[in-house]
């Protein structure tokens, strides 16, 4: 399954725990799929309540609990050789974002939105590991495809812009030099620095300007000097401006996902401990 699919799946589950949570905190008045399966036909009986410490809190926090743990099959399939032709560590993958999706989302809806105390510790770590995770993410990707294939890719597209050039520019509706300007601007769109100017950004900055040339791109294609250029080649050459920009800064990358991991693990190991000893003053002392 697709990342894709597993984020559609979790958009669909935060919007019914969504429509359940203002439905028990009686923020507006309609069925409640969660109150049927309490009492199911009946009228009188205790409907569920989305308090802490009650039965629906309790089933949601160790559910939580359980999918954030399951995040950790990833670390072990990828570390185990007993493992390795276990699935593809692609597929391992993205279970390991879905859980980590999936389980701060259980763990919000498990205190109703309310924390203090000794779970506010654990809270903020997970969500601080959960928001680093997006951030890795993205930096996953941009580590994806080695050098080689980037420049092969690159090379392809190259190809397929010079014929079109060859082709439009013999029938002098484009000046010879356009494309190269379209490249640039293109490159430049995508948020790519290079030469003098990539030695000296910082990677505060260099890591701003990859993701705002990323949020551009996703709504707004690269202009061609050709109007009748097809959508298609705007699009190629929106692959073309990431790919170059992606094989440029490879070294900045693989430096922010060194400083990441140092980031993501502590944040993660505490949250766990946290929530470990929550979990045993709660049996402990039923609070």
């Amino acid at each position: 399954m697709k990342l894709r699919h597993f984020t559609i799946i979790w958009l669909l589950i935060l919007a019914f725990m969504s429509y359940e949570y203002m439905i028990l905190n009686k923020f507006i008045r309609a069925p409640s799929l969660i109150n049927f399966l309490y009492c199911g036909a009946s009228v009188i009986c205790k409907k569920a309540t989305p308090q802490p410490g009650k039965s629906l809190s309790y089933a949601l926090g160790w559910l939580g609990f359980c999918v954030m743990a399951a995040t950790n099959l990833y670390i072990i399939r990828k570390r185990a050789l007993s493992l390795q032709k276990l699935g593809t560590l692609q597929g391992w993958m993205n279970w390991h974002i879905f859980f980590g999706l999936l389980g701060p989302t259980l763990i919000v809806f498990h205190c109703n939105f309310k924390v203090g105390g000794l779970v506010a510790i654990s809270f903020w770590s997970m969500v601080v590991s959960f928001l680093s995770g997006i951030v890795g993410r993205y930096l996953y990707i941009q580590l994806l495809q080695g050098k080689v294939a980037l420049k092969k890719s690159i090379e392809e597209l190259e190809e397929k812009f010079d014929s079109y050039e060859k082709l439009v520019v013999g029938q002098k509706r484009m000046h010879p030099k356009a494309m190269l300007a379209a490249k640039a601007g293109a490159f430049a769109m995508a948020g790519g620095l290079q030469g003098d100017a990539l030695k000296s950004a910082s990677v505060v900055e260099f890591l701003a300007r990859s993701a705002l040339g990323e949020m551009r791109m996703l709504f707004v294609l690269p202009r061609l000097p050709d109007q009748h250029a097809p959508r298609s080649l705007r699009k190629q050459l929106k692959r073309w401006a990431l790919l170059r920009r992606r094989l440029i800064s490879m070294h900045y990358y693989q430096l922010l996902f060194g400083y990441w991991r140092a980031f993501h693990s502590p944040f993660a190991i505490w949250m766990y401990v946290v929530a470990i000893i929550h979990i045993a003053s709660s049996l402990i002392f039923k609070v």
